[in-house]
């Protein structure tokens, strides 16, 4: 779904989102007209990101192992669909239920940030699992 031609782009941040040794270089680009505004973020290559840094901008890094319950879905959506190829609706309802577990989790006990992570890391896979045996019973 894109947006209305009467959107303008009013700021751009760019971020370094690292995630288990893998650097992925993203854009966030916020667009208003007059009654509405909203938010995209965009996968860009390292060269892009450093000519950015260039001109001024200010360098945003997110490490996702630390931050993995408060990043925003987004991001972590586009980061994820390029290592798994699937559907992008899946995969940010995968990281959705993973984020989800590891705040109720974090209501009831205190949880190391590297196991945070895990556990993230485990229901995501576990969710993306069920989506395609789904996929394989419907082929089937």
């Amino acid at each position: 779904m894109g947006r209305h031609s009467s959107f303008r782009l009013r700021w751009s941040r760019y971020y370094q989102y690292i995630l288990e040794g893998q650097v992925f270089f993203l854009k966030q680009k916020a667009f208003t007209n007059n009654s509405d505004g909203c938010i995209e973020w965009e996968l860009i290559t390292e060269q892009t990101y450093k000519d950015a840094m260039k001109r001024g901008s200010k360098d945003n890094v997110v490490v996702v192992e630390e931050e993995v319950s408060i990043a925003p879905v987004q991001p972590l959506t586009l980061i994820f669909n390029e290592t798994y190829s699937m559907d992008e609706t899946d995969v940010r309802q995968a990281i959705i239920e993973g984020q989800e577990s590891v705040r109720e989790l974090r209501k009831h006990t205190k949880i190391p940030n590297g196991l945070e992570y895990r556990i993230f890391k485990k229901i995501l896979e576990l969710q993306i699992k069920q989506v395609q045996e789904g996929c394989k019973e419907v082929a089937i």
